[in-house]
């Protein structure tokens, strides 16, 4: 499965042919403060995208592309990384949203991931922000009331995928269903 369908965004997953994108998200002053370092150098992302499709193919990463629906344009990025099938867990993170984005993009794609998640079989996603970056907390924090750990810069919290799937994506189908056409 390599592309998860919502209302008004989808999730797909990255190619190398992406980089440029994904650097511009990553280095964009608006999200770069919140983000671990990257090179200037775009090639660098290119590099790092060769090296992810191999994690991909042994299923321990997936990094998505999150386009509207209306226009295919890219507007954002998603990742699950860490992902071991064995403990049915992943680390959910790279969650970055441009200023084209869907005005549900951010309810909309951790919705698709954690169908996509569900779907192969994981259990918990802990998700992160930094601990300054208020307006990602608080959206987490409206989506997983369970804490998991802290470090110095970061605080984690799980999100458990069957509980999304079911009782939050119930409250919420309204953000990722397909109308129905006529």
């Amino acid at each position: 499965m390599g592309t998860v369908q919502g209302k008004t965004i989808s999730l797909r997953l990255a190619e190398v042919s992406d980089y440029l994108f994904i650097h511009s998200l990553r280095v964009a002053p608006k999200s770069a403060q919140f983000l671990t370092p990257v090179d200037d150098d775009p090639l660098q992302q290119k590099t790092w995208l060769e090296n992810y499709k191999l994690r991909e193919q042994e299923g321990r990463e997936y990094y998505f592309i999150i386009q509207r629906t209306d226009n295919n344009q890219p507007v954002g990025s998603l990742r699950a990384y860490n992902v071991n099938h064995e403990a049915s867990t992943a680390q959910c993170g790279s969650w970055i949203l441009n200023d084209q984005k869907t005005i549900t993009s951010a309810i909309e794609s951790i919705l698709l991931i954690c169908e996509y998640m569900h779907s192969i079989g994981i259990r918990l996603v802990i998700v992160d922000a930094r601990k300054d970056n208020k307006p990602a907390l608080r959206f987490i924090r409206k989506i997983s009331h369970r804490p998991h750990s802290e470090d110095e810069t970061n605080l984690y919290y799980e999100i458990d995928v069957p509980v999304m799937v079911t009782d939050f994506y119930k409250d919420n189908h309204k953000y990722i269903d397909q109308p129905t056409q006529s």
